[in-house]
């Protein structure tokens, strides 16, 4: 078989929210066990099914079958060490989000409409899972601060669908809709501030977002898709070190 014919998901910017997820659950996390590695291993072969699946549904193609099961099995069986440390109640619970865009996902594929705004929070939903799965495999208990990371980073990468919709299409609901999500990310960030969940500090992470809210206002030039998302990816890792360093101590 070609190498080429292997199914493989290229979305790049995909693959740096999910690591950088990754990356931030275990930087926050309060112990770092042999089992994390080889869930974060795990959990990028299971993320490979995304192509597989698509090509799967679109094509009824026998070999994208294959190496569906192949890489979920692998995936899991690198991930099960971790699983059987963590509450069955908590997994359950975390189950819903993966199953949910799984769910979604094959039925935009189905229907051609992978591109969609539904889809794209899902996936950004499940993308950002590991920051909240990293750091209950460490505690095994779900509690505040690790929802409000996890709904920190959610929020923060799910910005960028309509930014990157903003500048591909260049018309005023894009505008208009990045303006709200924007507003919505302000109010949750005042409203977990209030309610002394998040530390005032954390919110600085979001700095990287004043681009997003500039773009609303300005004539939007003609940019590259590799451009932008260089630009995301640079924004994306401001925002995971300033969450690190800065907010680490003060939610744990």
């Amino acid at each position: 078989m070609k190498t080429e014919n292997i199914p493989f998901p290229k979305e790049y910017g995909s693959w740096g929210i999910l690591l950088t997820s990754c990356i931030i659950g275990l930087a926050i996390s309060e112990h770092i066990m042999r089992q994390s590695y080889l869930a974060f291993m795990g959990i990028a072969i299971i993320f490979m099914t995304k192509a597989s699946i698509g090509t799967f549904i679109r094509r009824h193609d026998k070999n994208s079958f294959i190496f569906t099961v192949v890489y979920l099995a692998i995936g899991l069986l690198l991930l099960l060490p971790a699983l059987l440390l963590i509450d069955v109640g908590i997994i359950m619970v975390l189950l819903i989000i993966p199953l949910a865009t799984i769910i979604v996902y094959a039925l935009s594929a189905y229907l051609h409409k992978e591109r969609s705004s539904i889809v794209e929070f899902f996936a950004m939903a499940a993308l950002t899972l590991p920051a909240a799965f990293f750091q209950l495999l460490s505690v095994n208990r779900i509690n505040m601060a690790i929802l409000v990371v996890w709904l920190m980073v959610f929020l923060y990468f799910s910005a960028s669908i309509f930014r990157v919709k903003m500048l591909i299409f260049k018309n005023k609901t894009y505008r208009l809709a990045n303006t709200i999500y924007l507003i919505i990310i302000v109010i949750f960030i005042y409203a977990a501030i209030h309610e002394h969940v998040m530390p005032w500090l954390a919110g600085i992470a979001f700095l990287p977002l004043i681009e997003n809210l500039v773009d609303t206002f300005r004539h939007i030039n003609k940019r590259s898709l590799k451009v932008v998302g260089v630009t995301e990816l640079i924004k994306g890792t401001i925002f995971a070190v300033i969450l690190i360093l800065i907010a680490k101590n003060a939610f744990l």
